[in-house]
């Protein structure tokens, strides 16, 4: 045979082989009814992951053997991967589109033919695209957070202003109608903490939320599925490139010399300001309105969607999580069973009632006519977006640098923006 016939040979014995792989990771499962032991990880709390198989159990025996177990947020990932590296990882946990980077070369991808594209992107909401591939899903969703806007009726009504910002351009002139402060040019109230790092609650969402609406992309994966940085490769449209467009409005509200100044990293966090009633905004995620609540009972606040731009598609950083199964589970059939049980609607209605978060599944229809913090929740779960973080910690890096060096004034957002691409640029191709 020619060198040609011999390399088309290969490729559909190749075809038959990683057909044959899948069928026997994946397809057996579900002609035989029963899962097996399935050990579930997150940093989801204990008595939720309870809570969820306790009243999935009552329909649904296979799930006897499945069990969750929480672990501390703060060192999930290394857990995870001494895990794994020991042979003592579990079958399936919970990852984030942020926590992506560090396990997308431990991941078993789950084929189309278990979990069809068309079956994918009509059951989740559109972040839940982040997770797919050419070859199929990383994982499947499970639970998203979106980030929200919660407003200060008291301040907002002393300032003569009936109802929240909807665009950015509205805190041009809320800004200034709300500052105060005292004779010694110290800040004591502020409509909206924006333009600095270190003492802003969510910086990196918030700002990531600006350069998505402004059809600023961070990362992108091409057309085998890897990775690439796309940041600060969007052409400049009428109003300028809109990466700089975005870094200098979230950064202006840190110079004291515009009439926006509003925030400083001498103030305290964000949140503990909003807590205090001395800040009008607050841009947190809808898992933190229960804490504000509790934290101050006292506190008259109301939640809306984040502020958008006047012009393009209305958006907002999603937190989503995810259930993925590592390549050194045990059971692998049984976790690809659980998964999807666990991401299917009835799943996801048992979770968003006993959370309060919106649902990651599109079509799980919950009554919100009686909750306006429920609707807005499940109106930014649909408009939720987000991107692929290959280092948490590095790209944190990234996003100070970049807001600090132009409120510093050593920097102007042009050269800011192209110097982060160019970190995004060095970071990606080292982990992917």
């Amino acid at each position: 045979m020619s060198t040609f016939q011999l390399a088309v040979i290969s490729i559909f014995v190749a075809f038959i082989v990683i057909g044959v792989g899948a069928f026997a990771m994946f397809g057996g499962v579900f002609g035989g009814g029963g899962v097996g032991v399935v050990t579930v990880w997150g940093t989801m709390p204990q008595e939720t992951g309870d809570y969820l198989l306790d009243s999935l159990r009552s329909a649904d025996k296979s799930l006897q053997d499945v069990s969750y177990v929480e672990k501390g947020a703060g060192s999930y990932e290394s857990t995870l991967l001494n895990a794994m590296a020991s042979g003592a990882a579990p079958d399936l946990f919970l990852v984030t589109q942020e926590q992506l980077g560090a396990f997308s070369d431990k991941i078993i991808t789950i084929p189309y033919g278990t979990v069809s594209q068309s079956q994918f992107t009509s059951s989740f909401v559109d972040e839940g695209q982040l997770f797919l591939t050419p070859q199929g899903s990383l994982a499947l969703p499970f639970m998203i957070d979106p980030l929200v806007m919660y407003w200060n009726r008291d301040l907002f009504g002393s300032a003569g202003i009936a109802s929240a910002p909807v665009y950015w351009n509205d805190f041009l002139t809320l800004a200034p109608k709300m500052y105060s402060a005292n004779s010694s040019q110290n800040i004591t109230r502020s409509a909206v903490a924006l333009g600095a790092w270190s003492n802003i609650a969510h910086a990196k969402e918030i700002l990531s939320t600006l350069f998505m609406q402004a059809g600023e992309p961070i990362t992108g994966r091409n057309s085998s599925g890897a990775l690439m940085p796309v940041f600060g490769n969007t052409p400049s449209n009428t109003s300028g490139n809109p990466a700089e467009s975005a870094l200098r409005f979230f950064t202006e509200f840190g110079n004291p010399s515009k009439t926006t100044y509003s925030w400083n990293r001498s103030l305290p966090r964000s949140d503990e300001a909003f807590i205090a009633g001395k800040l009008g905004v607050y841009f947190g995620f809808a898992s933190e309105y229960r804490t504000l609540s509790e934290r101050n009972p006292n506190l008259r606040f109301a939640v809306a969607l984040m502020p958008q731009l006047q012009a393009g598609n209305k958006s907002t950083y999603g937190r989503l999580t995810a259930l993925a199964i590592p390549r050194a589970a045990r059971n692998v059939a049984g976790a690809a069973a659980v998964a999807q049980k666990l991401s299917g609607a009835p799943a996801a209605a048992v979770l968003a009632v006993y959370t309060g978060l919106p649902s990651a599944r599109r079509d799980v229809a919950l009554d919100t006519s009686a909750s306006t913090v429920s609707d807005v929740f499940a109106q930014s779960a649909l408009i939720a977006r987000g991107w692929v973080d290959p280092s948490q910690s590095e790209t944190d890096q990234v996003f100070k640098t970049m807001i600090e060096s132009v409120v510093s004034g050593g920097s102007e957002p042009s050269g800011a923006v192209s110097e982060a691409a160019q970190e995004f640029a060095r970071l990606i191709p080292v982990r992917f």
